[in-house]
């Protein structure tokens, strides 16, 4: 018998957004399909809604299986097996407490903050998550005071991906298992275009078209950013680990703090990663941003496709320079930030994405996500 298909009951509707408060031009939600069994045209529809959309979000998700949410992200990236930091050898060390890995399907973490529900999926009854804290991550954290009032910032500003042996995932993919509940907080967004603020829930993701990211460059740097690409560290987030990030998550403040490169666990050269700063759409060729500019060792620069290339290698200037690329389309008209309900399937468009979690108070409760990333089978071009 054929396989029954659910492309009729696939329902994707462009989230709708005020233009007289905001310049976010992405995002739809979907609806009438169960993620647990998609078949291969109902696929087709959503993959090109994510590369049009760029962040889809599925409602009603509740019973999506974390084997079958894996199923589904390979689909995105036939063959893939790896969880994008499974080859990175101090990520359950780094993470600690701050996560755990479904039993059977280690490509699905469940992140966040607070107890796991009982009975989870095999997990052992009565573990809690520990919290993210950008007290211990930033160098100028908010005082007690702003966080009582109720501010926050960008935790971490990034595309997933380890950045060292593996392509970057084609899309990112977060289940709402439990959100926290509470008054709206104030987004802050602390860096060279001032202090503008958002109004958004507790626990949000914030998310970002790089495709504007890119537009909002002056023609010369995009010009320059069309032929240039980044060096990204081995081993990238223990490199950093004891560094201090900026205000606005999206770089490192440079003190000399970074894990010595002979420090480092073992790595092979050939396995660095040089990647372009501009990638393409696949559906319509559109260009993207694509900057992790916390972990980036070194910048290529040229200007032109046939120009030398200039190789800034002092970390201060390679993170000045990146600096200026990236804080453009750091204000708040440009961040669309999710409010995740319980059973919202979270998907986006990785190789033209920036998110990052936002912090909260404790008083809002737990959020429990389970995260699933592959590792692509090839490099962004």
């Amino acid at each position: 018998m054929p396989h029954a298909t659910q492309v009729t009951s696939l329902v994707i509707e462009p989230m709708v957004h005020d233009p007289k408060e905001t310049k976010v031009d992405f995002g739809a939600t979907v609806s009438g399909v169960d993620l647990n069994d998609v078949d291969s045209e109902t696929f087709a529809k959503i993959k090109e809604a994510v590369l049009t959309h760029r962040l889809l979000v599925f409602k009603g998700q509740e019973k999506l299986h974390p084997a079958n949410q894996l199923k589904f992200v390979q689909m995105f990236s036939p063959g893939s097996t790896h969880f994008s930091h499974a080859l990175d050898p101090d990520y359950a060390k780094r993470r600690g407490n701050g996560g755990a890995t479904i039993p059977g399907t280690p490509q699905c973490q469940v992140l966040g903050y607070g107890p796991i529900p009982d009975d989870h999926y095999g997990l052992p009854n009565g573990l809690v998550i520990d919290r993210q804290d950008h007290r211990k991550m930033h160098k100028f954290p908010l005082s007690e005071e702003e966080l009582a009032k109720g501010d926050t910032r960008l935790m971490q500003l990034h595309f997933d991906g380890s950045l060292y042996s593996v392509p970057p995932p084609f899309c990112g993919s977060l289940l709402a298992v439990r959100t926290p509940k509470g008054p709206d907080l104030t987004l802050r967004f602390d860096n060279v275009n001032g202090k503008g603020e958002k109004k958004m829930a507790p626990g949000s993701t914030a998310y970002f078209n790089a495709a504007m990211a890119y537009k909002l460059l002056t023609p010369e740097q995009q010009e320059i950013a069309n032929h240039s690409s980044v060096t990204y560290a081995p081993h990238a987030f223990t490199w950093i680990a004891t560094t201090k990030f900026t205000s606005d998550g999206s770089s490192i403040i440079t003190e000399g703090k970074e894990v010595p490169l002979e420090d480092l666990p073992p790595y092979d050269e050939d396995k660095i990663q040089t990647l372009p700063m501009v990638w393409h759409n696949p559906l319509n060729g559109e260009k993207s941003l694509m900057i992790h500019g916390q972990v980036a060792m070194r910048v290529n620069v040229k200007t032109s496709p046939d120009s030398p290339v200039k190789v800034l290698e002092d970390l201060g200037e390679v993170r000045a320079f990146l600096q200026t690329y990236q804080t453009p389309i750091l204000m708040p008209e440009y961040v669309y930030c999710h409010n995740h309900q319980e059973g919202d399937l979270a998907v986006w468009y990785n190789h033209g994405m920036w998110h990052s979690i936002t912090e909260f108070p404790t008083s809002c409760g737990p959020r429990i996500m389970h995260q699933c990333n592959l590792g692509h089978n090839e490099e962004p071009k």
